[in-house]
């Protein structure tokens, strides 16, 4: 694997993994795209745990905790 100026991995393709470009499709506009973009950073805030070898019911228990804390202040992560 190449490695990019920065250090990082360069897949193939040239695309670092786990870049948006590698999940998103060119030209489809997002119906919901606060939704999405916040369940794709739960995905990857799971799968960076899961990488670590955290049980599944600790990183699930994380997520669930995030999501009440984003529902109770009533907006997303960002704002």
């Amino acid at each position: 694997m190449r490695v990019a100026e920065g250090g990082e991995p360069v897949g193939f393709n040239g695309s670092i993994p786990g870049a948006a470009g590698l999940h998103l499709v060119d030209g489809v506009a997002l119906l919901r795209p606060e939704e999405q973009v916040f369940a794709a950073m739960l995905t990857g805030f799971a799968n960076q745990q899961l990488a670590r070898n955290l049980a599944r019911t600790t990183v699930k228990g994380r997520e669930n905790t995030v999501k009440a804390f984003a529902a109770y202040v009533n907006t997303y992560p960002w704002r």
